[in-house]
């Protein structure tokens, strides 16, 4: 996956049974730190999340080194260099050896650069279309502040970005979601579960380019 200007991706994986994290150089970045400066373990990770969401990350990091489901996790980094950045962990499932788990494997994304200078032209062209898109896709943000425990910028850059690596307009993405709120579970968690599935099973289902 090639990362967008301003955008940093970068692969990981989540070894189990030594919680040990195995990462590519822009991993390393992200975390604001000199490739193959450390060796990460889940200590370290937990601890470089921001107070507010540390809580949260542990939570689905724990459920899914028990089940190996994929998940999708917004939240706030304190990077090595004391910059705080929005990321996106994006964990596409685990590889399972004599009936355990024995890892995860998955990409970090910088969000960062949308919530500040691109942000205001991302939101302006998401809603212009029409009232009725703006309307699904502020409920779509609602549901994903539900589900994630994020804040309005954080689930519309959750959003957006999706939308543009699956090639699903923002408006299509907003919708599905919303159809699946509204027939899901009422909790948050059940929430989080359905829209991990949905969000990995896209796969362009339309023409046309993002928007």
């Amino acid at each position: 996956m090639a990362a967008e200007v301003g955008t940093r991706v970068g692969r990981f994986t989540y070894d189990l049974q030594n919680r040990t994290w195995d990462w590519d150089d822009e991993v390393f970045r992200i975390h604001g730190l000199e490739p193959g400066s450390i060796t990460p373990d889940t200590e370290y990770v937990l601890n470089c999340k921001h107070p507010e969401d540390r809580e949260r990350v542990a939570a689905v990091l724990a459920q899914a080194s028990r089940t190996g489901e994929p998940f999708s996790l917004s939240y706030r980094l304190i990077g090595a260099d004391d910059v705080e950045r929005r990321v996106l962990l994006v964990c596409e499932g685990g590889l399972r050896e004599d009936d355990t788990w024995k890892s995860l494997e998955g990409y970090y994304v910088d969000l960062t650069a949308d919530f500040h200078a691109e942000r205001e032209e991302y939101a302006s062209a998401a809603v212009a279309a029409s009232s009725a898109s703006r309307a699904v896709i502020e409920q779509a943000k609602g549901s994903l502040m539900l589900a994630y425990g994020l804040d309005a910028d954080q689930a519309f850059a959750m959003l957006n970005w999706w939308s543009s690596h699956r090639n699903v307009k923002v408006r299509d993405l907003a919708a599905r979601l919303v159809e699946s709120w509204e027939t899901g579970e009422a909790t948050s968690d059940g929430l989080r579960k359905r829209f991990d599935a949905l969000l990995h099973d896209i796969a362009a289902p339309h023409d046309g380019q993002a928007s």
